[in-house]
């Protein structure tokens, strides 16, 4: 029985958290967020902009010390995202205070170079203007009781890991797949679902976070020497090697075919 804030309350036989990083069933279920989130040590501001640069799926990005401008096309190239990152964690701002949070961006890429003012500029008329830690998730466990969660809410590898939304489907994949396999009970299917995704979360996890320490370099040098890795990366020996890795992890779970299972009806 599921009780809301209204008084109103109801029956489910499950009841399933996909609402994020902040999520709040998990605090109600599993406690404050502040047992399960670990900051990366940066802080990340996306919004939409016109794609002036005419990026055809390109990624580009341009770094001074602790701070770093990505624009990357989306839709087709009919605009892009614009990913500016500074370093902090979740006690320097409030979630609540949308101004707040570009004033702090402005204060930390002001008096950055390339097309850091023009994306400050576009940063106030953009609808879609999102904010938050560069945080990951980490729980004991992603099920209690009759209650289960998946995406963000359980396992956010951060966006810097360019995991999330793979993980979040492929998560909710499998968990509809194992209540279909286990005919509806719920603990058999909730211990299937992370014994199958354990394995693949802690490595992207880990992925995210390694990604992290490579986001924002921290010195002049340590900028200049970044990008005479990247410029050099066509010609190392090892690319190949490294880019079999990164895809071992991304590709890095066997997904169960679960065709042959009727689908559970709601009750």
């Amino acid at each position: 029985m599921a009780a809301f804030a209204s008084g109103n309350t109801e029956a489910f036989d499950v009841v399933i958290g996909a609402d994020g990083l902040h999520s709040g069933l998990r605090a109600l279920v599993f406690g404050p967020e502040s047992r399960y989130l670990r900051d990366l040590g940066y802080l990340l501001g996306f919004f939409t902009v016109p794609n002036h640069l005419e990026l055809d799926h390109w990624m580009v990005s341009y770094a001074e010390p602790n701070c770093s401008a990505t624009i990357r096309s989306i839709r087709d190239n009919r605009a892009a995202m614009a990913m500016l990152t500074i370093p902090g964690d979740r006690s320097d701002y409030d979630h609540r205070d949308t101004a707040g949070q570009k004033a702090l961006l402005r204060k930390h890429m002001g008096h950055m170079q390339w097309e850091v003012p023009w994306l400050l500029d576009q940063m106030d008329g953009a609808a879609d203007f999102y904010f938050d830690s560069c945080s990951q998730v980490h729980l004991p466990s992603w099920s209690a009781g009759r209650v289960a969660l998946i995406g963000d809410a359980a396992f956010c590898s951060s966006p810097i890991s360019g995991q999330g939304t793979a993980l979040a489907l492929i998560g909710a994949y499998v968990l509809a797949g194992e209540l279909a396999a286990a005919d509806g009970d719920h603990a058999i299917a909730f211990a299937e679902y992370e014994k199958k995704m354990r394995d693949y979360v802690i490595a992207n996890q880990k992925m995210g976070a390694d990604n992290a320490k490579r986001v924002a370099a921290r010195s002049r040098f340590a900028v200049w020497a970044q990008y005479q890795m990247i410029r050099m990366l066509p010609h190392v020996p090892g690319k190949a090697l490294m880019m079999r890795k990164m895809l071992q992890v991304i590709n890095g779970i066997d997904l169960p075919d679960y065709s042959r299972l009727r689908s559970l009806k709601a009750v």
